[in-house]
């Protein structure tokens, strides 16, 4: 007896037997498999990867075929929108799934209405992105999807970030403005440009100038720009008989530290805010990496030391910045530091941003250097102004530490 159809089903669609053929455990995934490759186009066939014999037997006796054995099931779906003709039981596969599962999604359309969605929100921001010269940023958080990332691909969340973002942009540089008190002018939230915080991701490309130097900190960042991350307090930089000009404070402390040879510590905020002439005695600025070398200068030359900037390591937003100054000025800035492959990083970082002179860092001054018995460690590293260091290096495979070298590089420092 025919199947009488109620008003609810769709027109040519018996779904009762629809269901009976298809809606069964064993045929669950392909039926999944298939709404997703009627939503998305393309395909002809799906296939159905490490199929359970009960999954093989369903479909080989849907399409009435031989079973088979192999690793992948294939369903034809031309073949299985025949079947479905041929039984009178709807009138194409579109509208069969459609039947059972609810209408199908244009996933094609829905791609390219986020699309349009995602170009017409840059586009709105383009025009203020040019005046404040942050075109290419904005070309670069679009082709990066670097937006879409931080965004939750969420367009309305997105437009809020972008237009907080050049909100900051606006009112750089500074000159000294706690990184606390400029997020909460302009995004309402004082740790909003904390690192890792949405805006303060999208606008650390910003921040880079173009530079493609991944090794640069936030803070450096920043204080690129005059901004001071943690109020630019306990970011500091060690220097000796360094001199300048001015009315403030700053240019009377470096006098008067420098008057009897004494290192003092100078923190980011007073170079941020208190803006000094730089006296360049006409000889280079010396860069260590170690403290120990400035106390040495210091207990051993005092006042009749040439000007020395001391690292501590991994230069800090104070010492990046400080450098930054003297390199305007037109400082001749000469860097040493550790034979070590961190020491050796470094001086790369240190020569590519300040256009610093390597100081005793040749490959012969690393092999005239006593035995330290301290095996290198960690990944080996080109140095960029010597190509024979490196081997040298790996051959001798010792760790000399700046301190080994002292009397050399105070033979350099005294005036």
């Amino acid at each position: 007896m025919p199947h009488n159809k109620t008003s609810s089903e769709p027109h040519g669609v018996d779904l009762l037997r629809l269901r009976r053929l298809l809606e069964r455990p064993e045929l669950a995934r392909a039926i999944d498999a298939i709404q997703d490759r009627l939503e998305r186009g393309g395909a002809k066939q799906v296939s159905i990867p490490a199929p359970t014999e009960q999954e093989r037997r369903a479909l080989d006796e849907l399409l009435g075929r031989r079973p088979g054995s192999a690793k992948r099931l294939n369903v034809p779906l031309a073949q299985l929108e025949e079947v479905l003709q041929g039984a009178g039981i709807a009138p194409d596969l579109e509208t069969a799934i459609a039947a059972l599962r609810g209408p199908l999604r244009d996933r094609p359309g829905e791609r390219e209405a986020e699309l349009q969605r995602w170009r017409t929100l840059f586009e709105r921001h383009r025009i203020e992105a040019e005046r404040l010269g942050a075109s290419a940023w904005l070309q670069w958080i679009e082709r990066d999807g670097l937006l879409k990332r931080v965004a939750g691909r969420d367009p309305s969340r997105a437009d809020s970030l972008i237009r907080q973002a050049l909100d900051v942009l606006q009112r750089l540089p500074a000159q000294g403005i706690a990184q606390s008190a400029l997020a909460a002018n302009c995004l309402g939230d004082a740790h909003g440009l904390d690192s890792g915080r949405p805006v303060a991701t999208l606008l650390r490309r910003a921040l880079m100038q173009g530079s493609t130097d991944l090794d640069l900190g936030d803070d450096e960042l920043w204080a690129a720009v005059g901004v001071l991350a943690g109020g630019g307090i306990a970011s500091t930089a060690l220097v000796l008989n360094l001199t300048a000009g001015g009315d403030g404070a700053l240019a009377t402390c470096l006098d008067a530290a420098a008057g009897i040879g004494e290192p003092i510590y100078l923190t980011l905020r007073q170079l941020l805010h208190d803006r000094v002439t730089w006296y360049l005695a006409g000889g280079p600025v010396s860069v260590c990496e170690n403290p120990a070398v400035v106390a040495e200068a210091a207990n051993r030359l005092g006042a009749a030391c040439r000007p020395l900037i001391c690292t501590r390591g991994q230069p800090s937003a104070a010492v990046t910045t400080l450098l930054g100054q003297l390199g305007d000025a037109g400082a001749v800035i000469r860097y040493h530091g550790d034979f070590d492959w961190a020491g050796i990083r470094i001086a790369n970082g240190v020569i590519a941003r300040h256009g610093a002179i390597p100081w005793r860092m040749a490959a012969r001054d690393y092999l005239d250097a006593p035995d330290s018995g301290k095996p290198l460690s960690a990944d080996p590293v080109d140095a960029a102004w010597d190509a024979d260091l490196a081997p040298a290096m790996r051959r001798r495979n010792q760790a000399i530490e700046e301190e080994r070298l002292l009397a050399g590089l105070l033979d350099d420092l005294q005036t």
